[in-house]
């Protein structure tokens, strides 16, 4: 089979591989759509060298497809079934997984991280994230495109819990990529009376204005961020203001852009070489704000993702830029990288 596999930094190679076979347990899922994440990006640069992954490496966690062969033994799944893969895989016994945080779980593994994902035609479903509920039945009236981009809605879902998004809240995103754009959807889902979204690419901010959920742009390159924020608060700030970008200095200036007892979301990790922050820490005593980060998701999350998608109350359409089949994974890889594009999608 066709297969995407990381050797080294900057390194990813189109091979064509031996396909799997189901695992013992497990299951052989066809991938009929695989989309491009950001973090797919920073391991080609790296090399994979976070989150233990091993190489050589199929890349790929986003992902749909249909099964295609079901091991012995293992029951509520059949040939055919069109089904979304969760990435983390869980222990399921450590002391998070039995809160039902499995996204933090002690021991968690990962597709395309200690298992091969899904940029290829194949992908062998290990037996634990089947016992773990991590093979999600998709409904018939959402394509495989849609359901391939549940996996980062879902992130974006956890973190607007986290902040406790609720009716009549202003929310200020900074970043508008594909992960900026999907939490104002949310958001708005939620009940956000005002949404408010900066970024530094003006290109960027076009495409949000397209979505027509965010109320106010702000090119943070030219206009002062949080003045933009006071002046559509009148003067009390926002009451989530979420950092969907890697940068400390927006995480900063979030403190100073969020109302009193308002919320502080750290959505978008740092650079490892660029992890650490100087903030005045009275901002936090002084107005009683909330904060706190966002990292991964869970099962429950990606299942109320898909019902959002299936009653056509959110549009994953409007997220998805372009597709490409896995030959062309060249140009794919360096729209997704350009900032020219939302989510670009790989079709094995």
């Amino acid at each position: 089979m066709l297969a995407l596999r990381l050797h080294g930094k900057s390194d990813l190679r189109l091979e064509d591989i031996p396909s799997p076979s189901a695992p013992k347990g497990g299951l052989l899922v066809k991938v009929r759509a695989c989309a491009i994440c950001g973090s797919d990006l920073r391991n080609i640069k790296a090399g994979g060298s976070s989150h233990g992954m091993t190489l050589p490496r199929v890349l790929g966690h986003e992902a749909a497809g249909e099964i295609v062969e079901v091991s012995d033994g293992v029951e509520g799944f059949n040939m055919g079934d069109r089904v979304l893969l969760s990435v983390t895989v869980p222990c399921g016994k450590c002391y998070y997984c039995l809160r039902g945080l499995t996204n933090l779980c002690d021991h968690k593994t990962a597709l395309s991280y200690q298992y091969d994902g899904s940029f290829a035609e194949y992908v062998a479903v290990p037996e634990q994230l089947v016992r773990t509920g991590g093979v999600i039945p998709i409904p018939e009236s959402v394509s495989f495109e849609q359901a391939s981009i549940v996996e980062p809605l879902s992130c974006v879902l956890n973190g607007q819990e986290l902040s406790n998004t609720g009716l009549n809240d202003v929310v200020a995103i900074v970043g508008a990529g594909p992960v900026g754009i999907a939490h104002a959807m949310i958001a708005r889902v939620l009940g956000a009376s005002k949404i408010i979204m900066a970024e530094i690419s003006q290109e960027r901010l076009e495409m949000a204005g397209k979505i027509k959920v965010v109320d106010r742009v702000v090119n943070s390159g030219k206009e002062d961020f949080v003045k933009a924020v006071m002046e559509e608060t009148r003067g009390h700030g926002a009451d989530v203001v979420i950092v969907a970008a890697p940068s400390g200095e927006a995480q900063v200036q979030a403190l100073s852009a969020v109302r009193k007892r308002g919320r502080v979301n750290f959505f978008g990790g740092l650079p490892k070489d660029r992890s650490t922050i100087t903030i005045d820490s009275n901002i936090i005593h002084y107005k009683e704000l909330f904060v706190h980060g966002t990292s991964d998701s869970t099962v429950v999350h990606m299942k109320k993702v898909l019902s959002l998608i299936e009653n056509k109350k959110i549009d994953t359409g409007l997220l998805i830029t372009r597709t490409f089949p896995i030959t062309q994974y060249k140009e794919a890889f360096d729209l997704a990288s350009s900032g020219r594009a939302l989510k670009v999608i790989i079709n094995p």
